[in-house]
């Protein structure tokens, strides 16, 4: 279960119960209390009546030290680190959250340290670590058990007090697994769009039942939709900090006759193991920034059909209308500069001709042979032998030709502009 790491405030299991709303057709739970369901009276989505019964459950597993007294608040003299608690809150919708407080005799490392040698029944060692002012604390993971989101833990926190002692806070943490309208079998028919990653955003028909469309290997990933129906169906959650360039996924189409709308980001809680899955099975930038020499780009290759191509890197916007003989640019979203040169609006400029690519450009983080191609117009001409230099006007560009096309790597001194593939026998 992603989780944040110390010092996370409250306001993380408010916001997760505050997100009620489902998409894709679902219904919703409200917060704390009974079912609610859809306008057509369909099954309730969160078991919050199940996720309550499993935390309190995990809380008579516990084992405390000998004398351990249970306090019905907070003991005198924690301060903030129990009251705000300040450890491993999990960043997911409808978090179940029950906590219990004790005081009892010896320091916090001591407790801690005994805790984990009685490790709870059915539990895993978590994470543990140490704070301010003599903080200690541990957790347990549950991984046996199913039908929650990631999976269930108990956290105990362990501050000094006066006397001796040592306050403790025990809270166990269970998060319901939404409920899927559909089991990911039969037939399907949408359009997988992943969005702003480090190329560009890509996009790909899928269809399953019989497996087909634009994507690679769609037979591969209608079997993980088979396999894991939750990789269709998207549900509300928290935001959180998340790394830059993480993968978000966005789905549309319809599912055995129904409309599927759904977005999966790694910045958004509940969704991320469902955004990791998709980005391991769609193209990656490894496959997408190659370059093919002569032949193509990624996945872009010269005499390829002007609708494929454009229905790849249009992303999530619509399709132009058919142009047979023009050229087309695709904005990546962001800028980009290479050495001390000006930024430039990063993408693909494609021609096409006859409703075919004649020409590819893009002044993107590409590769050639495993060198990188902004990695200098020297260091690429040592490591690109039978490749030669040419002047295209006010820049140079390192050449090489074929019976199939041309690619140059221009360079405007000694800063990267583009890589550029093209039928034409001469020029830049």
């Amino acid at each position: 279960m992603p989780t944040t790491r110390r010092h996370v405030a409250l306001a993380w299991l408010a916001i997760g119960a505050a997100l009620a709303a489902v998409t894709a057709g679902c219904a919703a739970r409200a917060p704390g209390g009974g079912p609610t369901t859809d306008a057509s009276g369909g099954r309730s989505v969160y078991n919050m009546r199940a996720a309550r019964a499993e935390a309190r459950h995990l809380l008579g597993l516990i084992r405390l030290p000998p004398g351990a007294r249970r306090s019905v608040r907070e003991p005198a003299g924690a301060g903030a680190a129990l009251s705000s608690y300040s450890v491993n809150v999990p960043v997911v919708p409808h978090l179940v959250d029950r906590h219990e407080f004790f005081a009892m005799r010896g320091t916090p490392a001591w407790v801690i340290g005994w805790v984990q040698r009685h490790r709870p029944a059915s539990s895993r060692q978590g994470d543990s670590g140490a704070g301010s002012a003599g903080e200690q604390w541990t957790s347990f993971d549950f991984t046996s058990a199913s039908g929650f989101a990631g999976w269930p833990d108990l956290v105990v926190n362990a501050v000094p007090i006066r006397g001796g002692r040592a306050a403790v806070r025990v809270d166990a943490q269970v998060a319901p697994q939404p409920q899927l309208p559909g089991n990911g079998h039969g037939v399907g028919r949408v359009r997988v769009v992943e969005l702003d990653t480090m190329l560009g955003s890509f996009g790909y028909e899928l269809r399953c039942g019989p497996a087909g469309g634009t994507v690679p290997d769609p037979t591969r990933i209608c079997a993980a939709i088979a396999r894991q129906p939750a990789l269709l169906y998207s549900f509300p959650g928290p935001d959180h900090s998340c790394p830059a360039g993480g993968a978000t996924v966005s789905i549309a189409g319809d599912w055995n006759g129904k409309p599927l709308h759904s977005t999966f980001s790694v910045c958004t809680g509940g969704q991320e193991q469902q955004a990791a899955a998709w980005a391991d099975l769609l193209p990656d930038a490894t496959v997408l920034g190659a370059v093919h020499i002569d032949q193509g780009i990624g996945l872009v290759r010269l005499g390829e059909r002007e609708v494929a191509v454009v229905d790849l890197l249009r992303g999530p916007r619509r399709a132009p209308g058919p142009c047979l003989r023009c050229t087309l640019s695709f904005g990546a979203g962001f800028s980009v500069g290479y050495g001390s040169g000006p930024t430039k609006q990063a993408g693909w400029t494609v021609r096409f001709a006859g409703s075919r690519v004649t020409r590819i450009e893009s002044n993107l983080q590409l590769t050639i042979d495993g060198a990188n191609a902004s990695s200098g117009l020297a260091s690429l001409h040592r490591r690109l032998p039978g490749w030669h230099i040419q002047a295209c006007g006010a820049s140079r560009a390192l050449v090489h030709s074929s019976p199939g096309g041309r690619t140059l790597v221009i360079y405007r001194g000694a800063t990267f502009q583009a890589v550029l593939i093209t039928t034409a026998r001469s020029g830049c």
